[in-house]
Order: C-alpha cells, then sequence, then structure tokens
C-alpha cells in the first residue's frame, strides 16, 4: 500500500467523539486522504410485551432521539470542519453499528476508533472493539483518550512474532512507517539457538519499503507452573506490560501489532495479549486481525 486514501472514523456518542473526529482528521490531512465519518450507534430497545398504544409511543420517541443524536453528530462535524478546514463525509447509515462500520471498513484503508473503557457508556464497548477488529477488511487503529491531542506515527514501535497477524500489520503499516522518524521492531522471547534471526528478515523487508527500522528480542520472565495455572492468560498479560512499558521508555507514539486469535477457541475472542493491549493501552494501538 503505498499511502492511505480513506480513513474512517467512528463518531460515537460519546464525549470524546468530537476530540477523536479532530484526531481523526489531523491524520487524514497528514496522508493527503479523504476522511469518512461514520455515526454509528444501536437503537435502544424498545422492550418486550408493550401494548399496542406502548409501542407506538416508545417508537415515536426513539426516532426522535435518533434524529437529535444525528444532529448532535452534524453539530460535531462542523466543529472539525471549522477548525480545521478540511471535509468530512459525515454518513448516518442507522441499524446495526457494528454491521455498518464493519461493510464501511472493506472500502477503506484505515479505521480508527475510540479505545473501549468502562466508564464511557456512550463510546465503543470492547465486544464492539473486538469484533469490529475480526470482521474488518482493513487495519484498525485504537486511541486512548490521553492521546486524542498528540502525534501518531512519527516514533513507532512495532511487536513482530512469527505469524500472518503480524505480517500483515507490518504491511498494513507501511504508510505510516514511511513517514516515521524512528522505527522498532520488538520480539519477544529466547534468541534463536540455530543462529537465525527472524527480526533480520522483517528489517530486510522494511528496507525495501525504504523504511529503516532497529531490531531488538525482549527475554519474556519464566512464569511458574502455579502462577500458569491460576492465570491462563500470565503470560500475554506479560508480554501486554512489556510492550506499554518499552514504548513509553522510548516516547513512542504508535504500537503496531497483530490481532491475535486461538484457532480453537470462539472466532470472536481474542487473545490475551490483544484483550490486555485494548484494555490498557496508553499510546494509539495499530491493528490487523
Amino acid at each position: 500500500m503505498s499511502r492511505y486514501r480513506r480513513i474512517l472514523v467512528h463518531l460515537s456518542d460519546s464525549v470524546r467523539a468530537e476530540s477523536l473526529l479532530a484526531f481523526a482528521a489531523r491524520l487524514a490531512a497528514e496522508h493527503e486522504a479523504e476522511l469518512q465519518a461514520v455515526h454509528a450507534v444501536d437503537s435502544f430497545a424498545l422492550g418486550a410485551y408493550l401494548s399496542p398504544e406502548a409501542a407506538m409511543t416508545a417508537a415515536a420517541a426513539n426516532q426522535t432521539l435518533v434524529r437529535e443524536r444525528a444532529a448532535r453528530a452534524r453539530e460535531r462535524v462542523g466543529h472539525v470542519v471549522q477548525a480545521l478546514g478540511r471535509p468530512i463525509d459525515l454518513q448516518v447509515p442507522g441499524g446495526d453499528a457494528l454491521r455498518a462500520m464493519t461493510e464501511r471498513s472493506r472500502v477503506a484503508d484505515l479505521v480508527v476508533v475510540a479505545q473501549p473503557v468502562a466508564r464511557d457508556e456512550a463510546g465503543p464497548t470492547a465486544g464492539f472493539a473486538s469484533q469490529l477488529l475480526v470482521g474488518a477488511g482493513c487495519p484498525v487503529l485504537f486511541v486512548p483518550e490521553a492521546a486524542l491531542t498528540g502525534r501518531c506515527g512519527t516514533r513507532v514501535q512495532i511487536a513482530w512474532a512469527d505469524t500472518r497477524e503480524s505480517a500483515r500489520a507490518l504491511r498494513d503499516a507501511l504508510p505510516i512507517l514511511r513517514r516515521a522518524e524512528v522505527v522498532e521492531v520488538l520480539r519477544f522471547g529466547a534468541e534463536r539457538d540455530d543462529g537465525g534471526e527472524p527480526l533480520d528478515g522483517v528489517a530486510g523487508y522494511l528496507a525495501s519499503h525504504d523504511v529503516q527500522a532497529r531490531c531488538s528480542v525482549r527475554a519474556v520472565r519464566e512464569i511458574p507452573f502455579a502462577e500458569r495455572m491460576l492465570v491462563p492468560n500470565v503470560v500475554d498479560a506479560s508480554i501486554a506490560e512489556l510492550l506499554l512499558s518499552h514504548a513509553a521508555d522510548t516516547n513512542a507514539d504508535l504500537v503496531v501489532m497483530g490481532g491475535y486469535g486461538h484457532s480453537r477457541a470462539y472466532e470472536l475472542v481474542l487473545g490475551g495479549v490483544t484483550r490486555s493491549m485494548l484494555a490498557s493501552m496508553t499510546v494509539p494501538v495499530l491493528m490487523s486481525h
């Protein structure tokens, strides 16, 4: 991919929505991409066992609320367009929010979504985020609240594992990596006994795309058997902590990683590293599944 040409941003009812929209608009400007804002929110359930009269009243009230929410979305888009001077295409599809975002992601280069947080009931949920990541036709950039006003993509940290998801994330991030000032590739685990190092191939691939990266291997602490039995995802959580700690130490403003899932598990259940990163991220994280 030479560059991002269409960026999609999820516009929820959250108080963070306008800040996320401005973040996505700045990112689109940097990449000279068009920006589509999708106001994708689920309608409120009318409830079962209502009388016909009560159901009609509830439906009318719901339609009024839908119009009010759409008006707030247009107002937010207007504020950002006025502030940044760039056009934003607002879409209000209605219906199922996840389906609307997933369908539109198949004709986009990047989706921008706020990090799901429990305290923000009007923002994306963890379930919405994980299902969108699994079903999206392009990479998803999750942005924590603390990073909404900062830079993204100047100092990039890539978490590498010898998996299809890592390879996909690496390729999907190339438009950002080409513009970055610093790119570091990290692999967690032991040094190879046979003398071969997978990161050599990664560095060579990036160099062929005019991206100079430094590579390093980080050891993962040995987890006692008893601890593994008590907390099955303790290894994954440890890797997520190492990633975020290293990002803080190196002032990274973006983490790139695969969105891993366990093949033996239900399709929408993501791996422990992915879940931990979604819950604990302190910098934007670009994921591909």
